[in-house]
């Protein structure tokens, strides 16, 4: 990746499987939440770990997503509708960088459940918070560019192989195992179909995402969205790694050494300067990260271009970081 030029011609995509109907599991059982550990939560979801060895017998775990059951009822059609839809999608999907799915079965309080691989403890947010928390500093560049190759072989496999913009690319719907053992995009409940131009063409596609790792053309009215839009929040994903912090919270003008201990406060949040800078590359100190960073940079940088047709196709990352020998 010693230049730009290198990621100029995006790769032709393949030929996309529509998604099919999921049904339930019937011989599954889902236990209730508080005999299952809790991994974490999303919007209107928690998420679950379940043992599976009965008897004895040593099976791999799963992760089981379910509605949280604050929800009100109008917010749990809302989420259970979502949580279907993301079934339907995940039972298509096989790929070593996307978590795989299991089942999608009814739990004994009646709610139905995605049942997914467990594909590690922890999510890559998570991981940035620890290290946040301990001080550590950026991860480093032959981490950032591992992961940044495992996500990228995980996009071309949905825009290519899948036709499917996963559309929320960012740091806590990856999840890690082990010490990057293996690193895999999950959560394709907001994904959108592409089509044969890279592009969310159905009159009906909305893109979620989540605001700060949004891409220019999908804050503007009728953007035009196209797999770049995924391209956009993974180089900010990578940002993630090297800043340890939320695209676009810690604005320019912060005293970085004032407010590494202290608590966020909303009074002194701008939000003016945080719109404004929503859909742009977020500052990032070059000579801090020093040379070894320097392919990870370049990468974030062409990512984050805000004019999507600039960005490298994921494709692209994929031959250009695997032909440069970065981490396997």
């Amino acid at each position: 990746m010693a230049s730009a030029a290198a990621f100029k011609t995006p790769s032709k995509s393949s030929d996309g499987t529509k998604s099919g109907h999921s049904c339930p599991s019937p011989l599954i059982t889902i236990p209730a939440s508080p005999f299952m550990q809790k991994l974490g939560y999303g919007t209107g979801v928690n998420v679950y770990l379940m043992k599976r060895s009965p008897k004895g017998i040593s099976r791999s775990p799963w992760a089981v997503k379910k509605i949280n059951p604050q929800c009100d009822s109008f917010r749990r059609s809302t989420y259970q509708k979502r949580l279907n839809e993301e079934a339907n999608i995940l039972r298509t999907l096989q790929h070593p960088n996307i978590v795989g799915y299991r089942a999608f079965a009814e739990a004994k309080d009646g709610s139905m459940c995605l049942a997914m691989e467990y594909g590690g403890a922890k999510s890559l947010n998570d991981l940035i918070e620890e290290r946040n928390e301990k001080h550590q500093g950026p991860f480093p560049a032959a981490t950032i560019l591992k992961v940044a190759l495992h996500m990228a072989r995980g996009l071309k496999y949905l825009h290519n192989d899948k036709k499917l913009l996963h559309g929320d690319i960012k740091s806590s719907n990856v999840v890690i195992k082990g010490d990057f053992e293996s690193i895999k995009i999950c959560d394709v409940g907001v994904s959108l179909p592409l089509d044969e131009n890279m592009t969310v063409s159905a009159p009906e596609a909305v893109y979620v995402g989540t605001e700060p790792w949004t891409p220019k053309e999908a804050l503007e009215e009728g953007g035009l969205i196209t797999d770049k839009a995924d391209i956009f929040a993974f180089g900010l994903t990578l940002w993630e790694m090297m800043t340890l912090s939320v695209p676009h919270l810690n604005l320019p003008g912060d005293d970085e050494e004032s407010a590494e201990d202290a608590s966020f406060d909303e009074d002194d949040f701008d939000e003016d300067a945080y719109y404004a800078a929503l859909g742009t590359r977020p500052p990032l100190n070059v000579e801090e990260l020093g040379p070894s960073y320097q392919k990870a940079i370049e990468l974030f940088s062409l990512c984050t271009m805000e004019e999507a047709r600039k960005r490298p196709a994921a494709a692209h990352i994929v031959d250009v970081l695997e032909a440069e020998g970065s981490a396997q």
